[in-house]
């Protein structure tokens, strides 16, 4: 499909901001970093302890596309206890670690409580008044392989475009300054790499689409100004996202509110001829994407 006025090469940066309504905090940072600087979308969490103030943060600037946050670790389930009763303590709490998620959840036996959930969170999102363009989940457990097909078969339902493969470039993983975490980038990049092959599979089959790239998880809890300005050197595919955890309550937080409302930052941008935009804009057919896996 061919539209007009879409220069050839040009490139996309879609700017996330993760975890919008798991604290106020959060949904602060986020604000100020679409007002005042680049994040174009956000992903929001529906269990948040804050997910009513990200409502009015979302509903309140038409710029900042919204996407669920899919949540089953380190989170409040949105179901009871009693619905989902091998996801969650009697609190409605889920696994804390990541890890031991990710262990847990290859038991096939919990694959229909999960999408119980999964289906309970888009729903809760859709009864505040909000339909997102895009999907992702907390610390990447959408990846599982058991996993993520139920979250794509559940965002096509629904008219979800985007899904996160979070795979970055080579040259930004062995960056130096990505060492600060030893070779776990390197290992991340690894999984993630074979697990998303896989995945695009199942990205093609449910009719979504995915960024060419998508940078920050080299340098999660790192992220700053010198680290972003030498990321946009590097991006060169049609579509590539870049997520990021703004947090006016942490130092690491600030230090990403800052990054993101930097002059030099928007300037470098500008310089690289880079567009903004976000997944809704992308998803109204106006620009080209034939280089982005899934539907075209």
């Amino acid at each position: 499909m061919k539209q007009d006025g879409n220069p050839p090469g040009k490139k996309y940066l879609v700017v996330v901001a993760d975890d919008l309504g798991r604290s106020s905090g959060i949904n602060r940072a986020v604000a100020e970093a679409h007002d005042k600087g680049i994040v174009t979308c956000a992903s929001i969490m529906v269990g948040g302890e804050a997910f009513q103030e990200a409502v009015q943060i979302a509903l309140d600037r038409s710029g900042l596309a919204v996407g669920l946050h899919v949540t089953l670790c380190d989170g409040r389930a949105v179901l009871p206890h009693s619905s989902i009763p091998s996801l969650t303590d009697a609190e409605g709490y889920l696994e804390k670690s990541p890890a031991r998620a990710w262990i847990k959840y290859t038991r096939p036996a919990l694959l229909s409580q999960i999408e119980s959930e999964v289906e309970a969170q888009f729903d809760r999102l859709a009864m505040a008044g909000l339909y997102p363009v895009h999907v992702d989940c907390h610390h990447h457990l959408h990846m599982h392989p058991f996993i993520f097909e139920v979250i794509c078969r559940q965002a096509s339902k629904r008219g979800v475009s985007w899904v996160r493969i979070p795979v970055e470039s080579l040259p930004v993983v062995l960056d130096l300054r990505s060492r600060s975490r030893g070779m776990m980038p390197f290992v991340e990049w690894t999984v993630f790499g074979i697990v998303g092959m896989l995945n695009k599979r199942i990205v093609m089959k449910y009719g979504l689409r995915t960024a060419c790239h998508v940078y920050g998880l080299s340098r999660t809890g790192g992220i700053d100004e010198e680290y972003l300005l030498d990321v946009l050197t590097h991006i060169t595919g049609k579509v590539n996202e870049f997520f990021t955890h703004p947090d006016i309550s942490t130092e690491a937080g600030r230090r990403e509110v800052q990054a993101l409302t930097s002059a030099q930052v928007r300037e470098r941008v500008a310089a690289l001829d880079i567009t903004k935009a976000n997944y809704r804009e992308l998803s109204e057919g106006t620009v080209i994407l034939d280089s982005v896996w899934g539907r075209m």
